[in-house]
């Protein structure tokens, strides 16, 4: 890889995911820093890492039997629901509040707790069923030899703990950095649950200064860096331990009497995490308690049309840049990531933006661009895809990294003896071998950057996406629009993916 095509890249990532980090910090000041020593913080971060910690050991508890089920058995439809499984991912963890606050009348701590749980699960699931896709069946045949079915888990379960562990770590920083849960969960009524995400959002609203903002965040930035170094260690073990040259695929293992209560468990977690909160929304937007009826969805959908064309077009068109502009940079980064002992000291800083809180990240957009030299930037729709690019590159690094690591390095150096340009190897060799991989890139930033919220409350153009929209109308009122609303950004979300599956024959490549 060229040196200068590295240094650039790494440059732009720095612009955009660190420039806005770096001031912040320098705007802290001792005054500041006394915030963390108030009666209330040491509770506020026990409560946040306990959130985090449950959450994560229910996305374990429901994430690992559900990829292995649907990877390595032969339970019915288990082809159909393993697809089916990053859905509950894929949806806004608000819009999930918003069903089961109304389904279940939850509210409070439990309500958080059940709805962060379903939201992350998936990330567990796939990272575990790719594990145990990956195990060589010499390995079970021998296991089975030795003691039955009882052994081939006991000998599996361990190699495939590692990459569940690192969706486990995921799951708990994205639980403990999320403040539209817990803000909405809290917000129709009591018991209130605060969170760290909730006080960093409440200090930058009362007196908007940025190092009080960034000296509130510092525990929970130290606790989610804590929390992301092992899920590194563990991706690159789970990625790369359980692969052999001569590897050979397992046969299904059969359930026998246990096929269909393994089914109605995936199902039925499915049905629970997607199925029933998109099937709520449906009847919202028809009518709910005056009267369903096809004439009043029409209606709902053709008034959030009406309403919010330009939203919507707005949140498709960011999203878009956002995943082109991370697919080539993660393209770059991750390339220089599996194949440059120098470039992997990047790594820790790929993942220091998705570390902040989100809310704190949006605080340092708004701070580095907020002057008159960037006025027009900060007042263009662009500066929501700067922000995400900025958050979200990190995913597309790392996916490419991994893939990387897949690809034989002799294609490249015969390329390179024969006289071919570094940025010729990266697009004629290296990207179309990893297609499968930059078009799960592409997917899961644009379906991240569609359903963001936190790190856009305070940019002013993200005023007018789709998810800001719902945000701000669901605090006047439930109504059919906000469901009709709500469903249009879904389909919005998993239509690429719908798109992928439909038309192409590998499998994407989701998670790094």
């Amino acid at each position: 890889m060229s040196r200068p095509l590295v240094l650039l890249a790494a440059a732009l990532f720095a612009l955009l995911g660190l420039a806005p980090l770096a001031l912040m910090a320098a705007r802290v000041t001792p005054e500041d820093l006394s915030a963390l020593f108030t009666s209330d913080a040491a509770p506020l971060l026990g409560r946040t890492a306990l959130y985090g910690l449950g959450v994560a050991a229910l996305a374990l508890l429901l994430g690992v039997p559900f990829g292995f089920l649907t990877a390595r058995t032969d339970m019915p439809l288990a082809s159909v629901l393993r697809p089916l499984g990053v859905v509950p991912l894929f949806l806004p963890p608000m819009m999930l509040a918003m069903v089961w606050t109304a389904v279940a009348e939850m509210r409070g701590a439990p309500a958080a707790y059940f709805v962060s749980a379903l939201s992350t699960f998936p990330l567990v699931a796939v990272f575990a069923a790719r594990a145990f896709e990956r195990i060589d069946a010499r390995l079970e045949d021998a296991a089975r030899l030795a003691g039955g079915t009882r052994a081939v888990l006991r000998a599996t379960l361990p190699l495939a703990l590692p990459p569940a562990l690192c969706g486990a770590c995921l799951a708990f920083v994205f639980t403990i950095n999320d403040f539209s849960v817990p803000d909405y969960v809290s917000w129709l009524g009591l018991p209130k649950f605060s969170v760290y995400a909730d006080s960093i959002y409440a200090t930058w609203r009362i007196d908007a200064r940025a190092g009080r903002a960034v000296a509130m965040a510092l525990p929970l930035i130290a606790l989610t860096l804590l929390t992301l170094v092992p899920a590194l260690a563990l991706r690159r073990r789970g990625a790369l331990a359980s692969v052999v040259p001569d590897f050979r695929s397992s046969a299904p293992i059969a359930l026998g009497p246990w096929r269909w209560p393994a089914f109605v468990f995936c199902a039925g977690l499915l049905a629970v995490g997607a199925f029933v909160p998109l099937g709520r929304l449906l009847w919202e937007a028809g009518g709910g308690h005056k009267g369903w009826s096809s004439s009043e969805l029409a209606t709902a959908f053709s008034l959030a049309l009406e309403r919010s064309r330009g939203d919507v077009r707005n949140s498709v068109v960011s999203a878009l840049a956002t995943a082109s502009a991370c697919v080539v940079l993660g393209l770059v980064l991750g390339h220089a990531l599996e194949r440059s002992r120098r470039a992997r000291a990047l790594e820790p800083w790929l993942v220091l933006p998705l570390a902040v809180p989100a809310v704190l990240f949006g605080i340092g957009i708004v701070v580095l661009w907020n002057r008159e030299a960037t006025a027009a930037l900060y007042d263009s729709d662009a500066l929501v895809s700067v922000l995400l690019t900025g958050r979200f590159v990190v995913f597309a690094a790392l996916i490419s990294s991994g893939a990387v690591a897949a690809l034989d390095p002799s294609l490249e150096d015969a390329a390179r003896m024969a006289g071919v340009g570094p940025l010729q190897r990266l697009a004629r060799i290296v990207a179309p071998a990893l297609r499968s991989s930059l078009a799960g890139g592409f997917v899961l930033v644009f379906v991240l950057s569609l359903r963001e919220l936190d790190a856009t409350l305070f940019v002013p153009a993200a005023n007018h996406t789709a998810m800001f929209r719902i945000f701000n109308q669901i605090h006047f009122g439930r109504d059919a629009f906000v469901a009709a609303l709500a469903l249009l950004l879904v389909f919005l979300i998993v239509l690429p993916g719908l798109l992928w599956s439909l038309f192409a024959r590998k499998r994407l490549e989701l998670l790094p």
